[in-house]
């Protein structure tokens, strides 16, 4: 597939977030977020800006000990990045492993994401998430 030279910098920009997201660099990754940027998650509106966006990832990223976020498939059209993902965690301090699927549509302004909607099984997510319960007493 061709693209124009905006939407594959588009593409190249999701790469490199993700890249960065799986550093936890988080200096780089929010090169790639607009500072307004709002993101849409199964519930409606997750966050709004770099401070909830900051919030938000320490809460998520505190709770892992590594975390891969890899493109399954991508294609843009215009200012719209569509791509499907897999996530491949390992949770503190269990060490478990967690695995996950979604789907994410952006809005792209200058290879930043502006706006973001997340697809993913919510309730899923947040069993592999979950640490894991202690044994009754």
């Amino acid at each position: 597939m061709t693209y124009t030279p905006t939407e594959q910098a588009n593409i190249d920009a999701i790469y490199r977030f993700m890249e960065a997201e799986a550093a936890q660099d988080w200096d780089t990754v929010y090169q790639f977020i607009a500072c307004e940027a709002v993101n849409y998650g199964p519930g409606g509106v997750v966050t709004r800006g770099h401070d909830e966006m900051h919030r938000t990832d320490a809460a998520l990223f505190g709770r892992v000990a590594e975390w891969r976020r890899s493109v399954l498939d991508i294609a843009a059209d215009g200012d719209t990045v569509v791509f499907r993902w897999r996530v491949d965690a390992v949770l503190k301090p269990s060490g478990k492993p967690a695995a996950f699927e979604g789907l994410s549509w952006a809005r792209m302004k200058d290879s930043q994401i502006v706006e973001s909607w997340q697809y993913f099984d919510s309730a899923e997510v947040q069993r592999e998430m979950r640490p894991p319960k202690e044994a009754d007493q």
